[in-house]
């Protein structure tokens, strides 16, 4: 019930902004889970043990290496100054070596969702062709359908601004909307085998370029076959244009009546094709329009792992830093006047002290090298999970087996009866509601 006319609002427009926060709710609902599903496998990396069983035993060998010096070789000075930066140059190497590895990963990842990127983009180059070419058949079916009326008034215009001797032009008044919608029947007919190829094109970019190696067969073909199929996509357009031009003719031809009457169906025979080529004309670009939609998102999936695992390899060089930070540090309180102090002393406090000195920053480098590889993991990780999306574009856009469940592309037919079928149950859940709200 409307409220007062001071600025009052109605109820349908309190609806309406309770039907706009709600959607606002199930996008932002559904951009969290996309979030949540990005961090799934990094999540996953870092949930499970990364080093190896070598890496664990030479983390921990050069941490035991460090610390164990003033221990085993208490008279030697020297040698624990040289094993402790030793160990921890070591660990930071094998840190180091990490950075590379996620790095490394890193750039496949980058490399192969530019690829399908590119890809992607070419496919929506061949749409836009197939669109170009398209924009010709409503052109043609309205000519046609232009045509078909000016038959009808044909008969009339004659008789009333034609003297009945004057046959030839007669005849040509009565000639020329029959002509007119074949040869828009024929334009058409022309348009839609050039947009059956743009699309075809479109669908199946990709197939062969990122099919993996058991899978190319489906999608090889040889110089030999490559050329019979040339030829015969040249013959088919052909024949496409003969059948585009002759039916109507013929037909009209036989039917026996008189010019006028053969005119006319000629007409309409000529505009029913052009609209029937329209159809199937969007058919086609429907099919291609959702391929390429498809295309794109596997690309978008690609470069978004990709970009995942640049932010898990942002913080390698951090790391690595550190790492090297430590092999610095210990090299330097190695040389501390302090350490020869302790070194001389007797007791064990005196070498637990040199110990806990000279071992801690060798084993910070060590717990560094081990999240570096935690890092690298989610880098490899995301590299695969790129790798996999723009396998996709792989798929095989046509029915295998016969089996119309093999087609992942929109057909538009079943599209269509899916619509009217979600229209029909939400009309009938709406109607039940209101029913029993009064």
């Amino acid at each position: 019930t409307a409220k007062g006319a001071g600025g009052g609002r109605t109820g349908d427009e309190d609806e309406s902004e309770v039907t706009v926060d709600g959607n606002q709710k199930v996008v932002l609902s559904a951009l969290a889970s996309l979030e949540r599903d990005m961090q799934v496998l990094d999540n996953l990396a870092g949930s499970r043990p990364q080093l190896s069983p070598l890496e664990v035993t030479l983390l921990t060998s050069s941490v035991l290496t460090a610390a164990g010096g003033p221990v085993f070789f208490p008279d030697a000075h020297r040698l624990p100054e040289v094993l402790a930066p030793a160990a921890a140059a070591f660990s930071a190497a094998i840190g180091i070596g990490a950075e590379y590895v996620g790095r490394v990963a890193v750039a496949d990842g980058k490399e192969i969702a530019a690829a399908t990127i590119q890809c992607a983009a070419e496919a929506e180059g061949l749409l836009a062709n197939a669109e170009r070419v398209k924009a010709v058949l409503p052109l043609c079916v309205g000519v046609g359908a232009t045509a078909a009326p000016f038959s009808l008034l044909a008969p009339v215009f004659i008789d009333t601004f034609v003297q009945s001797t004057n046959w030839q032009v007669a005849t040509e008044l009565y000639l020329f909307c029959p002509l007119v919608a074949v040869l828009s029947a024929a334009t058409s007919a022309l348009a839609l085998q050039e947009t059956r190829a743009y699309s075809s094109r479109a669908i199946s970019l990709g197939n062969r370029r990122f099919a993996k190696s058991g899978l190319v067969g489906r999608t090889w073909l040889s110089s030999t076959e490559q050329i019979k199929g040339s030829s015969q996509r040249t013959t088919d357009r052909w024949k496409s244009f003969v059948v585009s031009v002759l039916p109507a003719p013929i037909l009209g031809a036989l039917i026996p009546a008189a010019l006028p009457a053969k005119a006319i169906v000629v007409t309409v025979l000529g505009a029913a094709q052009s609209a029937f080529y329209l159809a199937q004309a969007e058919y086609t670009l429907a099919r291609a329009t959702d391929a390429v939609a498809l295309k794109a998102r596997s690309a978008a999936v690609a470069d978004t792992y990709a970009n995942q695992g640049a932010r898990s390899a942002a913080i390698l060089p951090f790391t690595s830093a550190l790492s090297a930070l430590c092999a610095a540090v210990t090299a330097a309180i190695v040389e501390l006047p302090m350490l020869e102090g302790l070194a001389s002393a007797s007791g064990p406090a005196s070498t637990v002290t040199q110990v806990v000195l000279i071992s801690f920053f060798p084993t910070l480098s060590a717990l560094f090298a081990s999240a570096a590889s935690v890092s690298k993991a989610r880098c490899e990780v995301d590299a695969e999970a790129a790798s996999q999306a723009a396998a996709t574009l792989a798929l095989e856009y046509e029915m295998v087996g016969g089996n119309e469940e093999n087609d992942p592309v929109l057909r538009p037919f079943r599209g269509v009866m899916d619509l009217i079928r979600l229209t029909v149950g939400s009309g009938w859940k709406s109607l039940r509601r209101n029913r029993t709200a009064r």
